[in-house]
């Protein structure tokens, strides 16, 4: 797992948090004994001088006396006390060890079995004539206290993992929400819808702010985007009345009984006006699909059977040009969409393989579906595309040989992309080895 995602560094964040959290608890547990134990050490050292001074000489009944007194003490009746002869015997003392210890400093434990006592310090010095003294006291002044300490630890410290942890994930909440509502915002406006904004609340906040910036850009570039746009559709507008009061005239004097010998030249500009008007036509029915508009008028399409009409209908006119064409489409594939676009594309995508392929080239037109997606493949065996021009080919206007004598204008295929694009597809151009493959992909929902 990457940290490319919200969670992901959520995840990563509480993982190092808890796990420093950890180890300052173990730490400061670790300290905390230590400490005691220094303590202890410092305590127990203190009292082996004051019983048997170093570098003094003492006699047995002189120390066992001094031990009795100190055992009665209320300041020391804490102490554990023994004296032990050369044969380890104990000879005077409040407590029985139940294992020799070694000169020094030692852990003691309940395996000691010492009455009263879960966990201590002891120190045995060698003191003269073959005796030895043991001074031991607790490091746990009352019984499980570091159960307890234990416990208020992780008391202390589990506030501070819930706060903050509960704070993180509000925090990642309140962050994947203005996430989703700029995606939702991006993917609106990629889908044709202009209008649509990042929501705000008014708060003022930083991200509050942000999202008013955010808007006031999308504002900017949708008013520059109507300029263009308003520029292009009032020029095709406008120009498509002229141009067809010139194409009534052209016809007109092409059919006079005068023309004669200027019949053809007639004939030819006549087919120039019919290539303009098509083109002026293309370029405003990409603008309306552009637009996105039409995805309000959604209804379920039968994919399957348009694509079979469809395929019928253009039959004839393959077989008339010397091309085969052939359909292999899956039943029951039905999709959210404009039915007269679908057809559309489907028209186009066939026709511009009817004229981009020479007589007796076939086109296959499949239809499946795949996953959550409906798969539609036109292709053919003609010349096909080069790698290098197939992202151009769906460019407006772009034509691969602008020298070829060719009818269409560039915009069957761009056209095309709008559609699909509108329905929130994919589109690719592909090589079918030889010839070309364009593959549309259409979410079924």
């Amino acid at each position: 797992m990457g940290l490319r995602s919200l969670r992901a560094l959520t995840l990563v964040f509480l993982l190092v948090f808890l796990a420093t959290t950890i180890a300052t608890v173990l730490g400061l547990l670790a300290v905390t004994h230590s400490t005691i134990a220094q303590l202890v050490d410092q305590r127990i050292t203190a009292e082996s001088d004051i019983l048997a001074p170093q570098q003094s000489k003492l006699d047995r009944a002189e120390l066992i006396a001094r031990i009795d007194l100190l055992t009665r003490d209320r300041n020391t009746g804490d102490l554990g006390i023994v004296l032990t002869d050369p044969r380890g015997r104990q000879v005077a003392g409040n407590v029985q060890i139940g294992r020799p210890l070694p000169l020094g400093y030692s852990d003691l434990g309940q395996h000691d079995r010492i009455e009263g006592l879960t966990h201590g310090r002891a120190l045995v010095r060698d003191i003269g004539g073959g005796l030895r003294l043991t001074v031991a006291a607790e490091t746990e002044p009352v019984d499980h206290y570091d159960a307890a300490r234990v416990r208020i630890y992780l008391a202390g410290f589990g506030s501070i993992i819930l706060v903050v942890v509960g704070s993180t994930l509000l925090f990642t909440r309140s962050i994947r929400r203005r996430i989703v509502d700029m995606r939702a915002t991006a993917e609106a406006i990629i889908d044709g819808d202009l209008r649509s904004r990042v929501p705000v609340d008014g708060s003022g906040s930083t991200f509050d702010r942000q999202a008013a910036t955010f808007n006031r850009m999308l504002d900017r570039i949708g008013a520059l985007m109507d300029q263009i746009a308003n520029v292009t559709n009032d020029i095709a507008h406008e120009m498509r009345t002229p141009l067809s009061r010139f194409h009534q005239r052209l016809g007109l004097l092409a059919s006079h009984a005068q023309a004669g010998p200027l019949r053809a030249e007639l004939n030819e500009a006549l087919n120039d006006a019919n290539h303009l008007l098509g083109m002026f036509t293309a370029m405003l029915r990409i603008a309306e699909v552009e637009g996105g508009a039409r995805r309000a008028g959604f209804a379920a399409v039968d994919l399957s059977a348009l694509c079979a009409g469809i395929v019928t209908m253009l039959d004839a006119v393959a077989a008339e040009s010397g091309h085969r064409l052939r359909v292999r489409a899956e039943e029951d594939i039905v999709m959210p969409g404009d039915r007269q676009l679908l057809s559309q594309m489907m028209i186009n995508l066939i026709e511009n393989s009817l004229r981009h392929t020479p007589h007796g080239s076939y086109i296959d037109v499949a239809l499946h579906r795949e996953g959550g997606e409906a798969i539609l493949q036109v292709t053919d065996n003609g010349p096909g595309i080069d790698a290098r021009d197939r992202k151009k080919a769906l460019a407006r206007f772009h034509r691969l040989d602008p020298g070829r004598e060719q009818d269409g204008h560039g915009l069957g295929l761009p056209l095309v992309h709008a559609i699909v694009r509108l329905h929130r597809g994919d589109i690719a151009l592909e090589d079918a080895e030889p010839g070309l493959r364009v593959v549309v992909r259409l979410p079924l929902d």
